[in-house]
């Protein structure tokens, strides 16, 4: 492999790891939204909440895809142990029957 093929595969595997664990480091704390007084998720603080913590990572239009409601759970509780503290248990639950209820089929 010539020098100049290895620095650039140096380069970009350098950024990569810069990104990736970038996004992986812990969220500052947080004061935690407190979920609504009926049952159902709050769609306004559930968006609130994708909007402000997952758009950390992610642009909107990747976390708005459409996916199976089943998949949210397991989604959500991946990103949230990629980045420890994101989410409170009471906002994991706002997040995730949210994103089944407006992004799941």
């Amino acid at each position: 492999m010539s020098l100049k093929k290895l620095s650039s595969f140096l380069l970009v595997l350098t950024m990569f790891v810069l990104l990736v664990t970038g996004c992986a480091r812990s969220a500052p704390a947080q004061p935690p939204v407190q979920p609504p007084a009926e049952n159902g998720p709050a769609p306004d603080v559930a968006a609130t909440l994708v909007e402000g913590r997952c758009a950390r990572c992610h642009a909107l239009d990747l976390v708005y895809r459409e996916r199976d409601a089943q998949l949210w759970p397991g989604i959500v509780t991946r990103m949230v142990s990629l980045s420890p503290g994101l989410l409170t248990d009471d906002e994991y639950s706002l997040v995730v029957e949210y994103l089944q209820e407006n992004y799941g089929k």
